[in-house]
């Protein structure tokens, strides 16, 4: 019998370092099929210190508001794998005809998706969502009488229904926060 994963490490609480929960409110969308290759760690291939993509494909930035993007993992055990489901929810603060061109879009292709943490100690602050499979356009909803959303579209995206990703969303870092933070924008649509 294989054994995939035994634990190496003790998980202590930092008393000077308490995880802070919550995310920056803007998620870094990348066409799937724009990302050419994910650089890893040779120590740790759970970190991803940098994305290389196709020929000048960019990625884009979706901005919201307060907690309004709303990253979230699940564990998955089938019958013969263990999976994560990768789900992003955001809302996009725009009308007009071009938003509702660029959703389409989201409904027929597959995208992956980086969000920031608002803990950033260590390599803590940039996660992948979507990594291996990409994320899906699950829902969309614009309820204009709606005293939260004002009309808003809120979106799901999430790890494809039949097949899930293999590994927890992936950390995005290279040497600190302000050089990973420099090297995603520079990915990024400006």
């Amino acid at each position: 019998m294989a054994i995939c994963g035994k634990l190496i490490q003790n998980m202590l609480y930092d008393c000077t370092n308490p995880v802070i929960g919550g995310v920056e409110s803007v998620v870094y969308l990348f066409n799937r099929s724009d990302i050419a290759a994910y650089v890893r760690d040779t120590v740790n291939p759970q970190i991803i210190t940098g994305i290389t993509l196709v020929g000048t494909a960019k990625g884009f930035r979706y901005e919201g508001y307060n907690t309004s993007v709303k990253p979230k993992t699940t564990f998955i055990k089938k019958d013969y794998s263990a999976r994560y489901d990768h789900m992003v929810d955001f809302v996009i603060f725009a009308k007009g005809s071009a938003v509702k061109a660029e959703i389409e879009k989201l409904g027929t292709n597959r995208v992956v998706a980086v969000i920031e943490n608002i803990h950033k100690s260590g390599d803590s602050a940039f996660e992948i969502f979507g990594t291996d499979l990409g994320l899906e356009l699950t829902t969309v909803k614009s309820d204009p009488n709606d005293s939260n959303s004002e009309g808003a579209y809120e979106l799901n995206l999430t790890s494809p229904a039949n097949f899930k990703e293999p590994h927890m969303p992936a950390t995005l870092f290279s040497t600190d926060y302000a050089s990973t933070k420099t090297a995603l924008l520079a990915l990024i649509t400006p």
